[in-house]
């Protein structure tokens, strides 16, 4: 129980008593019970007072304020304050268009609210945004919340995932390749292909562009694993294992195994490819950086084909060109791709490859 809470309780049991004792009292005249209920009266008003200002106080902290940059509008409530809300949404702007995935005009129909945001349907309509879809956001005050304006960035990409096709929303990171880097990310999936944890993978890592495509699950229906792949996956990825296929697979069944890895039910599922989600999004980037931004949302936009076939359709190559061009993009760390590669050519990317390889001997799965 809170202080006010407990004030307010004290102060109707004193009234409640003085006014008690005022009507045993002869006429009701004694001056000290008058006295008394006066001060409990007075106790209640100002008791009353507080409580008004203290809500007045958190209504104007909660009540929504509007930040623009760009295409991108996002509500906050007012506590936030304008020099970080502003900070906030240039934020979710960059990240945004670093991305290059979303379109601006998708981005500019609708709006990022802060569900600690009161007065929300006000502050539209007087703003004349009534026609922009409201997008829900777990966003508060918090410090933690507001240091880049990924949240409000995650949101309108998540939004936007949602009305692609099922072929590209199995396929792409869950993080749409929001705020993806070559040092970070780029490394992760350089480090990712040397691994060797697939067959296929090392047939990209060896320049097969047919087992890079596989390895990105660039190939609608191919399975790109091995039996003794998917069953160290079974292993490492499920439980309880006691009974039906997943125990079959376990036990030495290869047809239970290769069942599994179709089996678009299972939580989770066989990941659709071997690469991950900073390997995935690193083909987006090497579309966006080789054949700009309005080749990336045109991939994005097709509908036809395998997720391989939309991505070499926009860019004006064939598959097999697109996927070298990626290979030694990211080989490189962002070098300028030539699709007809020599010796030369390759030298950058056996020295990176010798380095992490014996990384990998030394601390890895092959030592």
């Amino acid at each position: 129980m809170s202080s006010l809470i407990r004030s307010v309780v004290a102060v109707s049991a004193l009234g409640a008593s003085v006014q008690a004792a005022l009507a045993q009292a002869p006429g009701g005249r004694d001056a000290r019970l008058q006295a008394l209920l006066a001060r409990a009266e007075s106790l209640a008003a100002g008791i009353a007072r507080e409580d008004s200002v203290a809500r007045e106080e958190r209504h104007r902290e909660r009540l929504a304020t509007r930040f623009d940059a760009g295409a991108v509008t996002v509500i906050l409530p007012a506590s936030v304050g304008g020099a970080t809300g502003r900070r906030f949404v240039e934020g979710a702007a960059r990240i945004l268009d670093s991305a290059g995935v979303i379109p601006a005009s998708f981005i500019a129909g609708r709006i990022v609210v802060a569900y600690a945001a009161d007065g929300v349907d006000s502050l539209v309509r007087a703003a004349r945004l009534d026609k922009r879809v409201r997008i829900g956001a777990d966003i508060s005050a918090a410090p933690d919340s507001l240091t880049d304006g990924l949240l409000a960035a995650d949101v309108l990409a998540q939004s936007y995932r949602g009305t692609l096709d099922p072929e590209w929303r199995k396929w792409l990171p869950s993080d749409m390749g929001m705020g993806w880097n070559m040092r970070i990310e780029g490394t992760e999936a350089v480090r990712e292909l040397m691994a060797g944890e697939t067959h296929v993978g090392a047939l990209c890592l060896g320049g097969s562009v047919a087992g890079c495509r596989l390895w990105l699950g660039l190939d609608r229906g191919a399975q790109p694993y091995q039996v003794a792949e998917i069953r160290r996956l079974v292993a490492t990825r499920y439980w309880p294992r006691s009974r039906g296929l997943l125990a079959q697979c376990l036990g030495g069944s290869d047809e239970a195994c290769e069942t599994v890895a179709r089996d678009s039910g299972l939580i989770p599922p066989i990941p659709l490819a071997p690469a991950g989600a900073a390997s995935r999004g690193s083909l987006l980037r090497a579309v966006r950086r080789l054949h700009g931004d309005g080749a990336l949302r045109a991939a994005l936009a097709d509908t036809a084909g395998s997720v391989g076939e939309r991505l070499a359709r926009a860019s004006h190559v064939s598959e097999d060109s697109l996927v070298a061009e990626w290979r030694s993009w990211i080989l490189t760390g962002g070098g300028q791709p030539r699709v007809t590669a020599d010796l030369r050519d390759a030298v950058p990317a056996v020295l990176i490859a010798a380095l992490l390889l014996l990384a990998a001997a030394r601390t890895g799965r092959w030592r």
